[in-house]
């Protein structure tokens, strides 16, 4: 019998994770199931999965002219990444000196957005789009192959308008999806203006609505009222775009019902969230996606520190509030939401680290919410997220033999080769040439 061709052939990976599940994402028990072919194999062609199981099924009926060979080794699909703020400008590493060591005030989380908004005007577009480039290298280097990445650092039109071009220009081997963002933090002075900046913010959806793929809300006691992102996020939807949403970080604000009743694909934090929130979303079909380096990094596992939103104030025992959730039957995500505040760190591998010791989540649970349930919070989970024919062909070969030593060994990067629509971008650890 003749071959089918292809173009590349994966063959005899010691695990090779397919993440399978339902295009509307995988909850309940099938969330915590792994869907795994021992000695596996994959042929990909034309930028996609054309199949898939056992190395001698598919060496079998399928021939190509490059054969990776994964003995002993662990595939997987690509990292799915839903929120992250990918064009600024500055740091802020002084500010975790003081938050971590309390020796100066720490700044509130809007004040920090509004320090990041001010190197963010003060940097040229090529320096934005240098280091965008750069951080994208990183992530991909790390398995992501998918990226939404929003606006927010500019806190009026021109300025968000001018990230939104920057971010849908953006051409690199990770699948950048735009997200404008009009409603972040309010900017200083506006405290007694606030329906003038709402106003300001409905305005700018037109411009934004042929560029980005979602307008994203801040619903939060820091950032908007309930009815605020009601009235821009509908706003937003009549002109054809998807709603996500910034929910709950610092207090309940009813964040997670305003993405319930805006049809909102996904919102994240959802910190403060209730469980009448959560089941909201859930029969609404939002995502929840849950920050565990937000969590890390902003110190969030103790009593509030001086200085900070809510001051000597406890926090909700997150691993409880992302119990609730998936309880609730929500469908839920993990992502870095790299920022230069909050969680600077672009790499997945981090994330799955965090998630599974501050969040007490299993092996399983981890890897389908990075992946299949991740790109469902892109409206992507029919065309990535998982190892199936047809499906786009981002897969990852890993220095591991076992999908749960990706997660166990932190601080290392283990993905060895990334292939993202069907090409390899990444071989041996290093960008392919």
């Amino acid at each position: 019998m003749a071959k089918h061709n292809a173009d590349l052939l994966i063959v005899q990976a010691g695990e090779l994770l397919t993440c399978r599940g339902p295009a509307e994402g995988l909850r309940g028990e099938a969330l915590r199931q792994t869907d795994i072919i021992a000695d596996g194999a994959v042929a990909v062609g034309g930028g996609r999965i054309l199949a898939l199981g056992s190395s001698a099924e598919v060496a079998k009926s399928w021939s190509a002219p490059t054969v990776l060979d994964a003995t002993g080794r662990l595939v997987t699909p690509g990292f799915v990444d839903p929120h992250s703020h990918l064009l600024f400008g500055g740091t802020r590493h002084e500010e975790y000196e003081a938050k971590v060591t309390q020796r100066a005030p720490a700044r509130r989380l809007d004040g920090g957005i509004r320090f990041t908004v001010s190197r963010t005007r003060q940097t040229s577009d090529a320096a934005l789009v240098k280091q965008a480039m750069s951080d994208l290298d990183t992530m991909l280097l790390h398995g992501t192959t998918t990226l939404e990445a929003k606006t927010g650092y500019a806190l009026d039109r021109e300025g968000e308008l001018r990230l939104l071009r920057l971010t849908a220009g953006l051409r690199h081997a990770v699948d950048v999806v735009p997200t404008f963002l009009p409603l972040h933090v309010l900017p200083e002075g506006y405290d007694d203006r606030r329906k003038e900046y709402i106003d300001a913010a409905v305005a700018s959806l037109q411009a934004a609505s042929g560029l980005a793929k979602y307008c994203d809300v801040s619903c939060d006691p820091l950032c908007f009222t309930y009815d605020e992102c009601l009235r821009v996020g509908n706003a937003a939807r009549a002109l054809g775009m998807k709603v996500r949403l910034h929910a709950d970080q610092h207090g309940d604000a009813r964040g997670g019902l305003a993405a319930a009743a805006l049809s909102a694909s996904g919102a994240d934090h959802l910190d403060y969230t209730t469980d009448e929130g959560f089941r909201a979303m859930a029969e609404a079909g939002t995502v929840a996606t849950f920050l565990p380096g937000v969590t890390l990094h902003l110190c969030e596992m103790t009593p509030r520190f001086a200085g900070s939103a809510l001051e000597g104030a406890e926090k909700p025992f997150l691993p409880m509030v992302v119990r609730r959730a998936l309880e609730a039957g929500v469908v839920a995500a993990l992502s870095t939401d790299y920022n230069p505040g909050s969680c600077p760190t672009p790499s997945m591998q981090m994330v799955m680290a965090l998630a599974a010791r501050l969040f007490r989540l299993g092996y399983a649970e981890i890897w389908n919410m990075c992946t299949l349930n991740a790109a469902r919070a892109l409206d992507l989970s029919h065309d990535r997220g998982s190892i199936e024919a047809g499906k786009r062909a981002d897969l990852v070969i890993w220095n591991v033999a076992n999908h749960g030593m990706v997660i166990n060994r932190f601080g290392v990067n283990l993905a060895d080769t990334v292939i993202a629509n069907g090409s390899i971008k990444v071989q041996h650890g290093r960008l392919a040439s």
